[in-house]
């Protein structure tokens, strides 16, 4: 596939098409639930039955899967991003857990609505395909990090949040949402907390990131790129032309 097709698939079966449908009043009022967390609420556990599928509308939810030391966090899931995709199917229990980090609201469907909604149109594939797709994507992006030096780690970390869900400025930086704290950096980069923080205030020391006052930013967003030689946040890297 190449970038010009995953681009015309990515307009083609986005979330906010899948909501249109999932929100058509044609049959009657749209049967969902509109539900809040609070910060570190349990949305969804590991290994537990689910007959929902949910569509985050506002804050921050962490994916994690429980480890021999501690839970990792394997990706973020953020604004119009799905959970449960993978235990949508009867009988299926949720391989990962989810949880917020932020004040999150999300939509809550009954799974065989969303399955009627979509698996008997000409598109069922394409949308389990794109859904997969954006599932997986994250995860590899984190196990590409595995092998970097701490330093180079946590700044590859920082920008993977700070290009998905912070905020550009009109000088090239970017700031990092509040709830990427450092117990959340570490727990996705599957190192502890006082590492995470000895390695902030040398890359803040070497002029690479400010940490004071919030939100955290990095300066130069393309020269951290540049630095790290690899571009991990760039959604359709893997399936670009070469």
């Amino acid at each position: 596939m190449t970038l010009y097709d995953y681009h015309n698939l990515k307009e083609s079966f986005d979330t906010d098409k899948l909501l249109a449908i999932l929100m058509d009043p044609s049959e009657g009022p749209p049967p969902y639930t509109e539900l809040n967390y609070r910060r570190n609420e349990v949305i969804m556990e590991e290994g537990s039955s689910n007959r929902y599928f949910y569509v985050v509308r506002k804050g921050m939810v962490a994916m994690s899967k429980g480890t021999a030391r501690d839970d990792s966090i394997l990706t973020f899931c953020g604004p119009n991003d799905i959970l449960g995709f993978l235990s949508v199917l009867e009988n299926a229990v949720s391989p990962v857990a989810y949880t917020s980090i932020s004040e999150v609201t999300l939509l809550q469907f009954e799974r065989q609505y969303v399955i009627d909604k979509i698996t008997f149109g000409q598109e069922s594939f394409w949308y389990a395909y794109f859904f997969y797709l954006n599932f997986t994507h994250p995860i590899l992006v984190r196990e590409s990090l595995s092998n970097l030096p701490s330093d180079k780690k946590i700044l590859a970390g920082l920008v993977i949040v700070a290009e998905r869900f912070g905020r550009a400025e009109p000088d090239g930086s970017y700031l990092i949402p509040y709830y990427f704290t450092q117990k959340v950096i570490g727990k996705y980069l599957n190192l502890a907390r006082a590492y995470v923080a000895t390695n902030l205030r040398k890359l803040e020391q070497d002029g690479h990131i400010s940490l004071s006052p919030k939100p955290w930013k990095i300066y130069d967003m393309a020269a951290a790129k540049g630095m790290l030689d690899m571009k991990y946040t760039d959604l359709y890297s893997l399936t670009k032309e070469n």
